[in-house]
């Protein structure tokens, strides 16, 4: 056993509760050892991240936190990779569909072995859609997959298998069939909700899947302990079925407070985390840290939601206009998020295709905002805002004294996460700020799951035009790119600049910190994969003993 270092210390200030037993049983995750048999120097990376507390089984969690240690264990058929492009993984090609657009046929990679020695099979993929469509489950993202045919009457408890949606031709070759097209299914099966699973293993955990070391799939690292609490401890999986990964060991090491985080990773306890915005002006001006801080642009927006149901005052678009026009986008990002963001042009982010690059920044025009209120007959038009703390909270108490210079009371109050959930849900906001963040990108996941009528009524938004709708319905199923794309283009700028059914405010930059032998670290979209990153052993501040 390592004796107590300052990684122990961190940790054990972080995991309160824990025993000193159970703190030492952490620190010894792994082979205990700085090198391997033949004297080379282990690589060995420490990632610090929160917990989330919601276990490792994508199926049962939409948590990026949890998402980030399940991809190191199991993967999906395609992946998307940190340069936001769709790759194969377990599929030996990205597949296409047939000319009816329902038909999708996949060939798996053969060879390819799970943790415990099986062979993946035609007969995993099924039977990782099945648990998933099976209401015992409680999956959380059936809605990427319903289409599959039979999957909406598992979901009701009709039936009980997907044999009509799913058919295994063989070993290595199955069929997708779906109820109707949906050409993002494809994008779909890259992400971890689509993460395979070995059916023996699985169906053995039963209710424990996802928990300590009951989760193994195809992936580069394998889990050999975890507690559940303060840290997941996994070793490279040496007969993955790409190559042989970078890494001998892969911890994972819990903190449940971000200054604490942070102080571990300028000890040298952890070797990467991300550093949260409230963070990043402090460690911008630490001379330690700073050159070891990366910014990156993410999918997202964050916006200002505007509740456009009956009886909330803000159905006329000359009222949603003028608060758009009261608002200094450029203020925002440098004095809320000190910088990290660019101002928005739309609502899809460059990287999405369908980003019209020729749209300005939303304009800031006080004098034309109290001229439209006035035209509205909304003059001393009094608002309520209900949000989450945090900058969300903090956009909108600097909105509020913007759109005072209008005319405009703002009544900022706060709300716990579950309240606010819950009443975003309930379509009951009229006012509220939050950040949208897609999967990969695709506007389909950005801008259909929130806007499209049917589901812009269960987030507060009740955004309801028939032109939108049809634009982003049929950018769904067209197999043309370059169509898609123009077709998003159109309803973002319907949305965003002729109904102004929503505020965006500006695409956010996320960063993270990592030590100077970490190598490829890299962010594609939120989620911190551990694909590509590697230890450079020859540096002198590399310690695997640290």
């Amino acid at each position: 056993m390592k004796n107590v270092t300052r990684r122990n210390f961190i940790k054990g200030t972080a995991a309160a509760g824990a025993s000193a037993a159970a703190l030492g049983l952490a620190a010894c995750g792994g082979s205990g050892s700085s090198e391997n048999s033949d004297g080379t120097t282990k690589k060995i990376l420490r990632f610090g991240q929160s917990n989330a507390k919601e276990g490792l089984d994508m199926q049962k969690s939409t948590n990026s936190l949890e998402s980030a240690i399940s991809e190191s264990v199991c993967e999906a058929p395609l992946r998307w990779t940190e340069d936001n492009e769709l790759v194969p993984c377990l599929l030996e090609e990205i597949p296409t569909f047939e000319s009816d657009g329902v038909t999708l046929h996949c060939k798996l990679k053969e060879g390819v072995k799970f943790h415990d020695g099986s062979d993946l099979t035609s007969a995993d993929v099924k039977y990782t859609f099945e648990r998933m469509m099976n209401p015992a489950t409680g999956a959380k993202s059936t809605y990427m997959y319903d289409l599959i045919v039979g999957a909406k009457e598992m979901l009701a408890g009709e039936r009980d298998n997907l044999d009509e949606g799913i058919t295994c031709e063989d070993d290595y070759n199955f069929t997708f069939h779906l109820t109707s097209p949906m050409v993002t299914f494809i994008n779909n099966l890259g992400i971890s909700y689509a993460q395979i699973f070995p059916h023996e293993a699985c169906e053995a955990a039963g209710d424990a899947w996802g928990t300590g070391t009951n989760f193994i799939g195809t992936g580069k690292y394998k889990i050999v302990s975890n507690d559940d609490t303060t840290e997941v401890v996994m070793e490279r999986f040496d007969d993955y079925h790409d190559g042989t990964p970078a890494l001998d060991e892969l911890h994972y090491v819990f903190y449940d407070d971000n200054n604490t985080k942070l102080m571990a990773f300028k000890n040298g306890d952890i070797d990467y985390c991300d550093l949260s915005a409230e963070l990043l002006t402090q460690y911008q001006q630490d001379s330690e840290v700073a050159p070891l801080i990366t910014q990156y642009e993410t999918l997202g927006v964050q916006f200002v939601n505007l509740n456009l149901s009956d009886g909330m005052g803000l159905t006329d678009v000359r009222v949603r206009q003028a608060l758009s026009l009261g608002i200094d986008r450029d203020s925002i990002v440098d004095n809320v998020v000190s910088g990290a963001g660019t101002v928005a042009t739309g609502w899809l982010a460059p990287q999405t295709p369908g980003h019209d690059d020729s749209a300005p920044a939303f304009e800031y025009n006080p004098d034309k905002a109290k001229e439209l209120l006035s035209e509205a007959g909304a003059s001393n038009l009094t608002l309520t805002a209900k949000v989450r703390n945090g900058v969300n909270q903090r956009q909108l108490v600097a909105i509020q004294d913007m759109w005072s210079q209008i005319g405009v009371t703002l009544d900022v109050q706060v709300e716990d996460n579950g309240v606010w959930s819950s009443d975003w849900a309930a379509g009951s906001l009229q006012i509220t700020a939050l950040g949208w963040f897609p999967l990969y990108a695709d506007a389909d996941n950005h801008m259909y799951t929130y806007f499209y009528s049917a589901n812009a009524a269960k987030k507060s938004s009740f955004y309801n035009n028939a032109t939108f709708d049809d634009l982003v319905s049929r950018a769904r199923v067209s197999q043309d790119s370059a169509e898609r794309a123009d077709l998003y283009k159109q309803a973002d700028d319907l949305l965003t600049r002729q109904d102004y059914a929503t505020l965006p405010l500006y695409w956010p930059k996320n960063a993270f910190v990592a030590k100077d032998y970490v190598k490829n670290a890299k962010v594609g979209n939120l989620i911190y994969h551990m694909f590509d990153v590697d230890i450079d052993t020859t540096k002198d501040d590399y310690n695997p003993e640290a």
